[in-house]
């Protein structure tokens, strides 16, 4: 038979119960809380970035520019430039070994490739063997990437996966570029 509960015993079944309750309110409020904030104000969520080239967002496959360029394996640099390469074009160049120098041990997971599109004359050509030795020169119609930064130069940035995802204009280049790398090497499982 069921023995009435004593007074003692149904105030610290109160207390247990109230315990249950605080501990469940203070996991439930934070939950709420957020939820309610990122519905109802939806202007207070973070939005910047760290990344200082531009995002190209949707991605463009790099095969659209020339097939070719899905046969490398690692991150691409990928350098626009016409028959002759101006100062300018000399600058982005430089910046971009000295970037892929800058990357230390993970250099050789990126490699730079010119796209041209009707190859380039002598003067150019001596320049880069002696200069640049480890540059590609890939023939290819630069419509689709003028479409994207028709500044020039610029240096887009092509993933493992043969996407182009970012560029940098020559304002960009250099150290926010080799910050950016750095970053995307350090956290990417691929190339």
């Amino acid at each position: 038979m069921n023995e009435p509960m004593s007074e003692l015993e149904a105030k610290q079944r109160r207390l247990s119960r109230t315990k249950l309750l605080a501990l469940i309110v203070i996991a439930a409020v934070p939950i709420f809380l957020s939820i309610m904030l990122f519905e109802i104000f939806p202007e207070l969520q973070p939005r910047g970035t760290t990344n200082k080239g531009e995002l190209i967002v949707p991605s463009i496959e790099a095969g659209k520019v020339n097939p070719v360029l899905l046969d490398y394996e690692g991150w691409l640099l990928l350098q626009p430039v016409g028959k002759s390469c101006d100062s300018d074009c000399q600058q982005m160049l430089y910046l971009s070994r000295q970037v892929i120098a800058g990357l230390g041990k993970d250099s050789g997971r990126v490699e730079r490739v010119l796209i041209a599109p009707s190859g380039i004359d002598s003067a150019f050509q001596s320049y880069l063997s002696a200069e640049h030795a480890d540059v590609a020169v890939v023939a290819a119609d630069l419509a689709l990437l003028n479409e994207i930064s028709a500044k020039s130069p610029t240096a887009f940035l092509v993933d493992p996966n043969g996407n182009i995802m970012m560029f940098y204009t020559l304002e960009t280049a250099g150290k926010p570029m080799l910050k950016d790398l750095k970053h995307l090497l350090k956290i990417s499982n691929i190339g």
